[in-house]
Formats: C-alpha cells, sequence, structure tokens
C-alpha cells in the first residue's frame, strides 16, 4: 500500500512537468520533496517497486533539464539587466559631463 504513496508524488511532480507554467513555489516544493522521502522510507518495495524506480529516474532527468532550461532564462535575464544598468549608468555620466 505505501507503494502507492510513493506513485501518488511522482504523479504530482509529473503533473507539475507537463505543464511548461507549472513552477512549484518553494513550499509545494519542500512538501513534495517531505511527503516523498516518507512514501519511499516506508515503501513496502512490492510488486511494480522496480517500475517506480525507473519511473523516478526518468522523471529526474525532465526535472534536471527543466532546472537547466530555468537556470538559463535567468542568467539570460541577469544578463540584460548588468547591460541595462551600465546603460543607465553611462547616461548619468553624460548628463552630468554635458552640463
Amino acid at each position: 500500500m505505501s507503494d502507492l504513496k510513493v506513485l501518488a508524488a511522482l504523479e504530482r511532480m509529473e503533473a507539475w512537468m507537463r505543464d511548461p507554467a507549472a513552477v512549484p513555489d518553494p513550499v509545494d516544493l519542500a512538501e513534495w520533496n517531505n511527503e516523498f522521502q516518507a512514501a519511499s522510507s516506508a515503501a513496502e518495495h512490492g510488486l511494480g517497486w522496480m517500475d517506480l524506480v525507473v519511473r523516478a529516474h526518468a522523471l529526474g532527468g525532465v526535472v534536471q533539464a527543466r532546472t537547466e532550461l530555468l537556470m538559463g532564462v535567468r542568467d539570460a535575464i541577469k544578463l540584460e539587466l548588468d547591460a541595462q544598468a551600465r546603460g543607465d549608468r553611462a547616461l548619468k555620466g553624460y548628463s552630468a559631463s554635458a552640463q
């Protein structure tokens, strides 16, 4: 029966990963992690357990790919903000020297 809790946790994360706009907040992720860890610790490792393990590993790859994608977006935003800040400083410097 406890294997079903592992399955439920995996299905919850899979639902998040299917929706590109779904980014769980830190509270939801912490709650999910607690549920998954508890379910994994209490799991019976019954019939179908290896299928759950394979599914969890595949899901880990999906989560890693999403993480890398979001980190790339974050880095691009940081670069753009840095460029804008440099431009703002240059304009302020130009304004001060033009007067």
